[in-house]
């Protein structure tokens, strides 16, 4: 095609866009007149729903290849000398806002903005596509800024009805469309500002060689070729994109932990990983901020920078077998290489009467341990048959789980593991995410909770901040207000290093800490509703602190 006609054709293209965006505009005022019930066609749930394991792009890229490491990036070409005249860790904060390629998940697209990937404003509801009637909108800003990507996908859908593609295999059909055009048109929006699509790293050796990877890319690229038909490009072409995507893509996260949808971003995927991170993702639907979590850090300096890929709230085994896993690497990091890290791992004396814990792994040589402090005999059974139990409980808990199963697990599990055992901390943990209580002592089991949180996670991530946060309702659900406050206040102190001054989880945390400390008369709902972090919209801190003046933040 030459240039004249390319150029033609891209003028149609808009042309027929702005039309096709009107008339969706209209479509979507009339959906919210009649309460945004679904199309005739459309008005139950697609019977052919499927949700598949998106693990394998759960997190970014792991690897800088070389181009990153010359003096012609922009990532590593900066003067250092910019980050000397900062005074704090807010005035460090990197922010990438345009990803490659954004989706929000199948089973939550009724929840979440299937652009911006917020909740809806409080009392408002989603406003659905009026052509497809699956993507759902705040309104219509949010939806004619998700026209130009979301067009091909709209008429790929209808085709399709009533089957629903996996999440997976929209996503990657997004970015197959951008690799089209950035062939064709070249980057025409910024969209490799920071880095090529072609410089991502694809490990396809490993790939090729991982027989259950295989398995999964042939499952998934005859589904994408009955979802774009005639559209579908060559089968190597699409393994080289089914690479990239799943050693650079990421989850998307509430802040509170809810996996909501995955995305593509070339410039978060330059971070390397840390089971010991010194910044931290904090999302705001699909905009990413990284933010310092030490004073001497700059997100800016990604050779200083380090994200966690996975949860690194676990032992090191389950750490280092899901990095090698998904991104072929063996992780040697300063937590990794601590033998101090297996207290994680530790296992309960067989004196009943002695709290010391034995330590060992889930993979290490099954030898008898004797108690440093009593004396006491672990023989060879007692310590494999701990090790085996923490190899075969879950890695992972989901908040659909079977209470009472998780239940049995637990109360098994201590009769092997100590308290200071994540595999403990994390199904007493899940217990009380799922129904706010617990058989034990709820102020001290969430303490010892916490004590765990700290030997996972650096002092200013997220995780430490919300697990006082359960320290600070336990103490609530007490009566005793007083023992809330100074765990309210470390609360505070974490959440405006890791989400900043103006972020809704430290107003709302700091509303909570003055109402606590002041001794102000508040119910208890009027304190658990300031525990409640699900929406990252602004808010006024002034109606929060109930001042006759308001007091909010630009």
């Amino acid at each position: 095609m030459g240039k004249k006609s390319k150029n033609n054709k891209l003028k149609e293209d808009e042309k027929a866009t702005k039309n096709i965006v009107e008339h969706e505009t209209i479509a979507l005022k009339s959906d919210a007149s009649l309460n945004t019930e679904l199309p005739k066609k459309a008005s139950d749930d697609p019977p052919l729903p499927s949700f598949d394991d998106l693990s394998f792009a759960s997190k970014p890229g792991c690897e800088i290849d070389s181009l990153l490491s010359s003096k012609e990036s922009p990532l590593y070409n900066i003067d250092p000398k910019a980050f000397h005249g900062l005074q704090s860790s807010y005035d460090r904060v990197r922010l990438f806002d345009s990803p490659f390629a954004a989706i929000v998940m199948n089973n939550k697209v009724n929840k979440y903005c299937s652009h911006c990937m917020r909740l809806p404003e409080h009392g408002k509801d989603l406003l659905h596509c009026g052509a497809c009637a699956f993507a759902k909108y705040c309104g219509q800003d949010c939806q004619q800024l998700a026209w130009k990507i979301h067009k091909h996908e709209c008429k790929r859908l209808n085709a399709v009805f009533p089957n629903l593609p996996l999440t997976e295999v929209m996503f990657l059909s997004r970015i197959i469309d951008k690799v089209i055009f950035l062939e064709e048109y070249g980057d025409k929006f910024g969209w490799e500002k920071i880095r090529k699509w072609k410089d991502l790293m694809d490990h396809k050796d490993d790939i090729r060689n991982d027989q259950q990877k295989m398995e999964h890319f042939e499952k998934i690229y005859k589904k994408m070729e009955l979802f774009r038909k005639e559209e579908m490009i060559e089968k190597e072409k699409f393994f080289d994109i089914f690479c990239k995507v799943s050693i650079n893509s990421h989850s998307i996260h509430t802040n509170a932990g809810d996996e909501i949808g995955m995305s593509l971003d070339l410039g978060v995927s330059v971070y390397d990983h840390s089971c010991t991170p010194n910044v931290s993702m904090i999302f705001d639907g699909f905009k990413v901020y990284i933010r310092p979590l030490t004073q001497d850090i700059s997100p800016y300096d990604v050779k200083k920078s380090f994200i966690s890929y996975i949860d690194v709230g676990r032992s090191k085994w389950q750490r280092k077998k899901e990095l090698k896993a998904k991104w072929y690497f063996d992780c040697n990091c300063v937590r990794c290489s601590d033998p101090t890290d297996d207290i994680l791992t530790s296992i309960k004396c067989p004196n009943e009467n002695c709290d010391e814990p034995l330590i060992t792994s889930e993979d290490a040589d099954t030898v008898m341990i004797a108690c440093p402090k009593c004396k006491t005999i672990a023989d060879e059974e007692y310590v494999k048959a701990a090790q085996n139990m923490m190899k075969e409980l879950p890695a992972r808990f989901s908040t659909d789980m079977n209470v009472a199963e998780t239940k049995a697990l637990l109360q098994n599990a201590k009769k092997y593991l100590n308290e200071q055992n994540i595999y403990i901390c994390r199904m007493q943990t899940a217990i009380f995410y799922v129904t706010g209580e617990l058989e034990d002592k709820m102020p001290e089991m969430q303490k010892t909770v916490y004590e765990n949180y700290k030997r996972c996670f650096p002092a200013m991530d997220r995780h430490n901040g919300f697990q006082l946060i359960n320290i600070v309702r336990t103490f609530i659900q007490a009566g005793d207000r007083k023992s809330a406050v100074p765990y309210a206040y470390d609360a505070m102190c974490i959440f405006e290093v890791c989400f900043g001054m103006e972020h809704p989880f430290y107003l709302q945390t700091l509303a909570l800490w003055t109402f606590l400390d002041k001794e102000l008369d508040k119910s208890d709902e009027e304190l658990y509703s300031l525990m409640s972090f699900d929406d990252t919209r602004r808010v006024n801190i002034g109606s929060l602190l109930g001042s006759s003046t308001p007091i909010s933040f630009p």
